[in-house]
């Protein structure tokens, strides 16, 4: 489009006419308005990623300081104690503290096809269900 306008306003109508400004200033025109329309969508598009990770962002139940409370993965130290229940993702790599009868699918991380059982002490991994 920027070429199509130099070329509008460089070159005559032939004859030794005038340059076709009618036609630079209609294009120039549709280039501004691309661009204001291009940047209201990515603006747009913007906000909504914002919103669609804001909404994904992983949550866990976490004892700390002696309360249960709920937060963000992103904000887990050394140190908590997370609960983990049946279909959960596994927040952040983590020892087993108290389980009872507990199978961890680990599947994206090591291709294991099955389940594998945890007992206290064992280590579990973030991603794992």
């Amino acid at each position: 489009m920027e070429a199509a306008a130099i070329v509008a306003i460089g070159l005559s109508n032939g004859q030794g006419e005038a340059p076709d400004w009618q036609d630079f200033v209609g294009i120039v025109l549709l280039l501004l308005g691309n661009s204001c329309i291009g940047y209201y969508e990515e603006r747009g598009a913007g906000k909504a990623v914002e919103a669609l990770m804001a909404a994904l962002a992983p949550q866990c139940t976490v004892k700390r300081d002696g309360k249960w409370e709920t937060m963000e993965a992103a904000n887990l130290v050394p140190g908590d104690i997370i609960s983990i229940g049946i279909g959960d993702v596994v927040p952040a790599d983590s020892r087993m503290v108290v389980a009872n009868n507990i199978k961890i699918d680990q599947a994206a991380l090591t291709g294991e096809s099955l389940p594998v059982g945890k007992d206290i002490g064992d280590e579990v991994f973030s991603g794992s269900t």
